[in-house]
């Protein structure tokens, strides 16, 4: 495994959290302050925080770190950059610390074991966790067996072969104020890869040599599988990290360091392992969980009608050369399979937007980002698909009026519309601002998700924070719409169960951390100029509202 990429040996070193509130602008234009911009290169002092840190990434003896930079292209001052320098050395600790961490470690794949055998064994109703029936029963439906291991693996070595082999396009992300203000370069090849997916599972299922189906049938041991999996990679690449000396902004706790990460940068050959592992693995397996229970109900109900002498309707493609059964997927399944092709889908159009992100920027590679992404995501955010489904197969569908689905669907792609657009706002605000901008045809390419001429606060830091579009109307309004997405994929399945609300409860709590510890990030960074932005743009969620 290589941590870092190797011409960076000097000074070696992924429903989103802002840099720097709602656009991060890096290329100098005019500027309303005085500050000094920063020189080509200088050298600032690293901030020690209260917690003892160390960074074996730093090849500084006097606790100085060059910060190389263009003042060209960034814009930055030297006192923004000495900020970017104490940001980026600074251990806080956040979740409750080291036993707060461990807690969440330990809890969290129980949390996700007991949920399921809810789901599988019970059909979603909360039993009691302390009761040695109620694991006997459904431990054998999670217990890894060889084809989850077989599938799990295969997928996950699959993308990362088209990650460094597909053809896309190089983005540089933001600078690196351990790696001397150096930007990494990102390949960004995720439409490719996804188009291939679609076409390759297609063709599996297809010929019969891997169903999709396959899929749900063995959700329960893939779950375990990722999980298991997620305990290897974080502590191999903690091991890897202190071993290389590559470790970066360590709080001296284990397992605090453990769940944060040791590694600010973790590369093997081309592949940034952060960004592949936040796009590439949890939202790709979402999706084909999704599909493979749409496609199973549609087979089921294929069946039902058979045996009941009932001849499923037949629609002939393509002047006759292709026939197959009508679709038989409820309204509420397809609802959820929409659901996940816009969000996947989302992310593979927008890749390039996601280097200079706060997960890449300054998250490091540890169980918080790897157990969440290869595990978590793809594994909690499927439960309302399980559910209907399991409902579906023990014949008691969820059954909603017309009126009722068709809100919902309004709803989601409403709420999408203003995800996607919000979100495209201010990335390709940031890009242009750094001058990395490229125009793009993915699809779906939406109204408004490109500003001409935005309006603007400039701060004395050097950044920009974006005060137009939708980010002139309230501060975090993408998330807002994430989580009416994220409650209409409960809302679809109904009120008889709590844990399809699971994701919801959790993105709401997630989300509230991010935003009061990304107020206080931004208050620290831009002081006054903060302030001012705040008066701007009063509101945090919905206009006129919060």
């Amino acid at each position: 495994m290589v941590l870092v990429p190797p011409d960076e040996r000097r000074s070696p070193r992924a429903r989103n959290v802002d840099v720097g509130g709602a656009g991060v602008g890096v290329r100098h234009r005019k500027h309303s302050h005085n500050s000094k911009l920063l020189p080509s290169a200088i050298k600032l002092p690293v901030r020690t925080s209260s917690v003892s840190s160390t960074s074996s990434e730093s090849s500084s003896s006097d606790d100085e770190i060059t910060f190389a930079a263009n003042s060209v292209k960034t814009g930055t001052t030297v006192e923004g950059a000495k900020k970017d320098v104490a940001c980026d050395s600074k251990v806080i600790y956040e979740f409750g610390g080291p036993w707060g961490v461990s807690a969440l470690m330990i809890g969290f794949p129980l949390l996700m074991a007991y949920l399921y055998i809810c789901l599988a064994v019970h059909q979603g109703h909360l039993q009691n966790p302390l009761g040695w029936e109620f694991w006997q029963q459904g431990v054998p439906t999670i217990i890894p067996t060889p084809r989850a291991i077989a599938i799990y693996m295969s997928f996950t070595v699959f993308q990362y072969i088209t990650a460094a082999t597909m053809p896309g396009i190089k983005v540089m992300g933001l600078p690196v104020p351990s790696l001397g203000g150096k930007q990494l370069e990102y390949l960004c090849n995720g439409v490719a890869t996804w188009y291939v997916d679609l076409v390759l599972v297609a063709a599996l299922h297809i010929s019969g040599w891997f169903p999709i189906t396959s899929v749900v049938d063995e959700i329960g041991p893939l779950m375990s599988v990722a999980m298991i999996w997620g305990f290897i990679v974080t502590i191999g690449t903690y091991v890897v990290g202190c071993v290389m000396g590559r470790t970066h902004r360590m709080s001296g706790s284990l397992p605090y360091d453990i769940f944060m990460g040791a590694v600010l940068n973790p590369r093997i050959g081309n592949v940034d392992l952060k960004m592949w592992s936040e796009i590439r693995i949890p939202w790709k397996i979402l999706f084909f969980i999704s599909l493979s229970a749409a496609v199973k109900e549609h087979e089921v109900n294929i069946e039902r009608d058979l045996q009941a002498g009932i001849t499923p309707a037949v629609w002939s493609l393509f002047g006759g050369l292709v026939e197959m059964y009508a679709i038989q997927t409820s309204s509420t399944l397809l609802f959820m399979l929409l659901a996940h092709c816009l969000y996947v889908n989302a992310c593979m159009k927008g890749e390039e937007c996601i280097p200079t992100t706060w997960d890449i920027f300054y998250e490091k590679w540890g169980y918080m980002l790897i157990f969440w992404n290869l595990a978590g995501v793809p594994f909690s955010y499927c439960y309302s698909t399980l559910y209907l489904l399991n409902r579906s197969l023990a014949n008691e569908p969820v059954v909603h009026s017309k009126m009722y689905t068709c809100v919902l669907y309004t709803v989601l792609l409403a709420a999408y519309y203003v995800w996607d657009t919000a979100n495209s706002q201010k990335n390709r605000f940031r890009m242009q601002q750094r001058g990395t901008y490229v125009e793009r045809n993915a699809f779906p390419q939406l109204p408004w998700g490109k500003l001409q001429n935005p309006t603007y606060l400039t701060t004395k830091h050097g950044n920009k924070l974006l005060t137009g579009g939708w980010w002139g109307m309230a501060r975090k309004i993408h998330y807002t719409a994430d989580l009416i997405m994220a409650l209409s994929w409960g809302l679809i399945t109904g009120f008889d169960s709590y844990i399809p609300y699971f994701y919801v409860t959790f993105f709401t709590a997630v989300l509230i951390h991010r935003v009061g510890r990304d107020h206080v990030h931004c208050k620290e960074k831009y002081g006054a100029d903060f302030d001012e932005y705040c008066r701007q743009v009063p509101y945090v969620f919905i206009p006129f509202i919060v």
